[in-house]
């Protein structure tokens, strides 16, 4: 049985495979620094690490493979999960510490992105429902309300977290209060890019030719379609 009864899980495409959908963030390296980010920031936490990237997600969908991921998490006997993805520059070590305090309070948490999904859930085994999490709209923007509605329903207390802005297109960079971003390498890296002449690097052209038709995104962010 594991030390602690609460693990974070790093649900996200590996590095290779997330340039793949989002091409942009080759830009000056900044889906290394974005991966760092995550990594460091849940480490700092003190609760056990535990990543699914595509090698070892099971499922024909999103919504199957972050289910399973979650269920494979509790059979390995962590009793609460904190679950979060690796696009998310805003996070901090507090958005961590806040949902575990809800956590151990017997709540539930959640911290909403700008277009519908969320960057952490927080939830126990004893709240989990697979057949319920199998049949939210994953990749829509009603995502986080289904969610909210959950634990309404089942009567269960939960704590929301700040919203956050996920990193799903170049706009979401130019975005970003930089301020807020607290990893100084990749505030810089940041800053660095949109910094530099975007009109140029990112036409209208240019995107539709980066861009897939349509893009499934992590953490259940909305389908995107390219220009």
């Amino acid at each position: 049985m594991p030390k602690s009864k609460t693990a974070i899980l790093i649900f996200a495409r590996s590095i290779k495979e997330e340039l793949k959908h989002k091409p942009f963030l080759a830009q000056n390296s900044i889906i290394e620094a974005l991966h760092n980010h995550t990594i460091n920031t849940a480490q700092q936490s003190g609760l056990p690490v535990i990543i699914y990237d595509e090698t070892t997600q099971v499922g024909c969908n999103f919504g199957e493979r972050f289910t399973n991921a979650i269920a494979h998490v509790f059979d390995k006997g962590y009793s609460n999960i904190i679950t979060i993805g690796n696009d998310c520059p805003q996070l901090k070590v507090a958005h961590i510490t806040e949902a575990e305090k809800a956590i151990l309070n017997k709540k539930a948490s959640i911290g909403s992105t700008f277009d519908g999904g969320f960057y952490l859930l927080g939830i126990s085994k004893e709240k989990f429902d697979r057949h319920t999490f199998l049949n939210f709209n994953w990749g829509t923007k009603t995502l986080y309300r289904e969610i909210v509605y959950y634990f309404k329903s089942d009567l269960l207390e939960y704590a929301i977290l700040p919203r956050l802005r996920d990193i799903d297109f170049y706009a979401d960079l130019e975005r970003l209060h930089l301020q807020t971003v607290k990893d100084a390498n990749l505030r810089k890296i940041i800053s660095s890019i949109i910094n530099k002449d975007s009109t140029i690097l990112f036409s209208n052209k240019l995107k539709a030719l980066l861009l897939p038709k349509y893009i499934v995104f992590n953490k259940g962010s909305p389908l995107a379609y390219s220009l």
